[in-house]
């Protein structure tokens, strides 16, 4: 009798899983985008939230129409929030976002979003506290019941 064996080899290091990157508002419990904004410069910001204050530093990449874009990212002063900022995404278009370890330059996580709506930041919140202003750049065509 002849018993074959199969072995796959995984080549990244032990605990270094490719987690998945879902919107908050659907999946909080991993790392997650709360929301996509825009700052005074033209830039687009993505705000991550952490699954805990020991997350590892990370950078992004994030594609669309086949070009990839690196989204440098800082801490905010709260601990479990994150903000990478790079070119801006047309509204309603895909956005394939992979997040690589900093310091190991390996990719940690990914997911594939729509951008609908930008949030406006302004310096000051992208510096302390992280918080956006309440305007938002609406979809074209979309309609949105009065407040």
């Amino acid at each position: 009798m002849l018993v074959i064996s199969l072995v796959i080899l995984n080549l990244r290091k032990p605990g270094n899983v490719i987690d998945r990157v879902t919107l908050c508002d659907v999946d909080s419990s991993g790392l997650c985008i709360v929301n996509f904004g825009t700052d005074i410069l033209g830039n687009m910001i993505i705000n991550f939230q952490l699954p805990d204050a020991d997350y590892p530093l990370f950078y992004v990449k994030a594609a669309n129409r086949g070009i990839v874009n690196t989204y440098p990212c800082k801490a905010s002063s709260n601990a479990t929030n994150i903000f990478c900022s790079g070119a801006r995404t047309p509204l309603g278009e895909y956005l394939d976002v992979e997040v690589y370890s900093a310091a190991e330059d390996t990719l940690m996580a990914q997911g594939r979003f729509i951008v609908s709506a930008l949030i406006r930041t302004t310096p000051d919140s992208l510096i302390d506290e992280q918080t956006p202003t309440a305007e938002l750049t609406p979809i074209p065509g979309t309609a949105y019941p009065n407040p």
